[in-house]
């Protein structure tokens, strides 16, 4: 939800401040007419809490937006780890408050490390 966060999930997040990218989704909405989707990745201690939904949603409000919350796969070797369930639950609840539309992406392959982010080779 915001730059600090961000950075340290996304190296991206060094060369394009959120406002330069909220900016460059309201320029584009305006001249489309067409709403953004924003795909926001939780990580557990890290941007999954209820503050972080009031400021994501406080960021975006007025903003012709759908939100993507995607709760992170745990991969083996990796610091991040899968927020909850009943955070999710909460975060896309905190959100839909602000009439928001949310989507939760469903995940599947986590079983046999194939989700998302976790199709790398394994060494023994």
């Amino acid at each position: 939800p915001n730059d600090e966060v961000r950075k340290q999930l996304l190296p991206v997040a060094n060369a394009y401040a959120i406002e330069d990218v909220l900016a460059a989704a309201r320029e584009y909405v305006e001249k489309t007419g067409r709403r953004v989707i924003f795909e926001y990745a939780l990580v557990k201690g890290v941007n999954s809490e209820l503050r972080h939904a009031d400021e994501l949603a406080t960021r975006l409000r007025g903003l012709r937006c759908h939100v993507n919350l995607i709760p992170v796969n745990e991969v083996k070797g990796k610091i991040y780890k899968r927020s909850e369930k009943v955070a999710v639950e909460l975060f896309t609840k905190a959100l839909e408050s602000y009439r928001m539309t949310v989507t939760v992406r469903r995940s599947l392959g986590g079983d046999i490390n194939a989700s998302c982010g976790q199709l790398r080779a394994e060494h023994s």
